[in-house]
């Protein structure tokens, strides 16, 4: 299997109608972990992506879990192009990292520029909007990451995880603007 694993960190899913299914039906036969792994496949995150939502836990047996039950399916294999640049884009511009949401078009000021109480506020707003719209340690996974930020660059970084987390949840969805809007006050 460990010659399996970085292929599968590099490869699209997509949910079979077994997978899906199980999803609607609410079925018990999968960990907490693997049906919130399940959830986050669409056709469009890569192994590699979906890890980032399950932080210290090995996503590889887990793909191959769902894949050997029959509930997802590689969609599509890589481009290389839209995998290698990432790398190089950093290297060549370290004021902004090739991903994620220190982008400039949220249109926040320098991460510098906010006081510490700020970004603990911004840390506190995350967490506590996650537990109001997600049931009580469904999302400890981001949890975890957003508490460990030492900085607001690095909570910037985590950023694009909580905002698609919210935007799996109807509630997430009508209140994302209203929840954005107050987190970029101290983000």
């Amino acid at each position: 299997m460990n010659s399996i694993a970085p292929q599968l960190l590099s490869l699209t899913f997509a949910k079979t109608p077994a997978g899906k299914s199980v999803i609607e039906t609410r079925n018990t036969r999968l960990s907490l972990l693997e049906r919130r792994l399940l959830l986050l496949i669409d056709g469009s995150r890569t192994g590699e992506d979906l890890s980032h939502y399950c932080t210290g836990k090995d996503v590889t047996s887990m793909l191959q879990s769902l894949i050997d039950e029959g509930f997802i399916e590689v969609c599509r294999a890589p481009v290389a192009s839209a995998i290698k640049p990432a790398q190089p884009a950093a290297a060549d511009a370290p004021t902004a990292p090739a991903s994620g949401p220190a982008r400039s078009d949220l249109g926040l000021p320098p991460a510098s520029e906010r006081s510490p109480q700020e970004l603990e506020m911004a840390r506190n707003f995350m967490i506590n909007t996650l537990t109001t719209i997600f049931p009580l340690y469904s999302q400890l996974t981001l949890m975890e990451a957003i508490r460990d930020c030492k900085t607001s660059a690095e909570l910037r970084q985590v950023f694009q995880r909580w905002e698609d987390t919210m935007a799996t949840n109807r509630t997430g969805v009508k209140r994302l603007p209203e929840f954005k809007e107050k987190l970029f006050a101290v983000l």
